[in-house]
């Protein structure tokens, strides 16, 4: 049970580590151009970062799938996208609040596609 909360916690810290340098260039490219192209532009960049501190620091002892990784990445992707576009073309939230949300829902859906797809390891 430790081990599954120590994981978790592990994968949150990543996530922080990850929104605290793709956050503030999306609010920047966002304020340049649309910002369905800023998360397009940046999500390949919080892609690899989290890629290789989640197969460092969460999920060392599985083994890890970068292809299928991509895909659940590319699948959390059309996620963001849609839930920041519904959010802010039919909610009336702003597109930075909207991206928040978004990325908290995927930091949940993606622990799970990940430990399930990406790295492997039915003991857990």
């Amino acid at each position: 049970m430790f081990y599954k909360l120590k994981k978790i916690i592990t994968y949150g810290i990543n996530g922080i580590i990850n929104t605290l340098i793709t956050y503030p260039l999306f609010i920047f490219l966002s304020n340049i151009i649309d910002y369905r192209f800023s998360i397009v532009i940046i999500y390949p960049i919080g892609i690899l970062i989290s890629y290789f501190l989640n197969k460092k620091f969460v999920f060392k002892k599985e083994k890890g799938n970068i292809v299928i990784f991509f895909v659940v990445m590319a699948a959390m992707l059309l996620a963001n996208l849609s839930i920041t576009w519904i959010l802010v073309e039919f909610g009336n939230i702003s597109k930075e609040i909207s991206q928040a949300l978004a990325i908290c829902i995927a930091f949940i859906v993606g622990f799970l596609l990940n430990k399930r797809f990406s790295f492997k390891n039915n003991s857990i």
